[in-house]
């Protein structure tokens, strides 16, 4: 089933070649870069999305992915997935520096397989995606692997410390729900709550993880791991 959604997630694109493990596809239409795009979920396609639902945008007037961080070796190691994954290199950009913030690094994946890819089959909204996002059921459906490598993308990009452990928070009731289904998957037991932001007047919801399960998602992870397999402190999924 998931092979035959990707598949169809091409549809309006050239089809150069395909096998049982990946398609190879161009724009129907002016100049374009042969993509490669898997057939099956790996651990690191597991872990691209993982990052793009937690730090990225899909754009509504353009088949563009974009993704902001003020980690750089983490967003070198994004770029890099894109090679491995995708036989594509996007280029990574410093933003100008805001006067009292972080500098911050962008990357733009101007593709329309991938942006296909990531919003046909693991269902990431256009547009803002704050209050709607959610687990891709793909992800939710896998082995322990593939729920761990997703978790640690999301984690390396709007994870971080909370209260005496770990863990994030979210403005989609349905991402808490997903993350406490997977996170019960694999046995790691989370504390959930729940308040109103007074300002927007707004219900956001979080979870938290105990230390001891850290390394759980601290394991095999690259040297951008700010020292515990997290990424830096967020409020809500962007």
């Amino acid at each position: 089933m998931y092979k035959k959604d990707v598949i169809n997630s091409q549809n309006g694109l050239n089809v150069i070649s395909r096998n049982n493990k990946k398609i190879f596809v161009k724009a129907k239409y002016g100049p374009s870069k042969l993509t490669k795009i898997p057939l099956y979920i790996n651990d690191e396609l597991a872990f691209f999305v993982g990052c793009i639902i937690g730090d990225g945008h899909l754009k509504k007037s353009k088949t563009q992915t974009t993704i902001e961080l003020t980690n750089w070796n983490l967003i070198k190691h994004i770029s890099k997935l894109c090679v491995s994954l995708f036989n594509r290199k996007f280029n990574v950009t410093k933003v100008k520096l805001r006067e009292g913030k972080q500098q911050t690094y962008h990357m733009c994946i101007d593709s329309k397989a991938i942006y296909n890819l990531l919003k046909n089959v693991f269902g990431i909204p256009s547009g803002k995606k704050s209050d709607v996002v959610k687990i891709p059921k793909c992800i939710l459906n896998s082995n322990k692997e593939i729920k761990i490598a997703f978790l640690k993308g999301l984690l390396a990009t709007e994870g971080g410390k909370r209260r005496r452990g770990y863990g994030l928070s979210t403005a989609s009731k349905q991402m808490w729900k997903d993350l406490d289904s997977i996170f019960n998957s694999l046995k790691v037991p989370i504390l959930k709550d729940k308040w109103v932001h007074k300002k927007y007047r707004k219900e956001y919801y979080g979870i938290t993880f105990k230390p001891q399960y850290a390394n759980l998602f601290n394991a095999g992870v690259p040297e951008w791991s700010n020292g515990v397999g997290l990424g830096p402190i967020s409020l809500v999924l962007a």
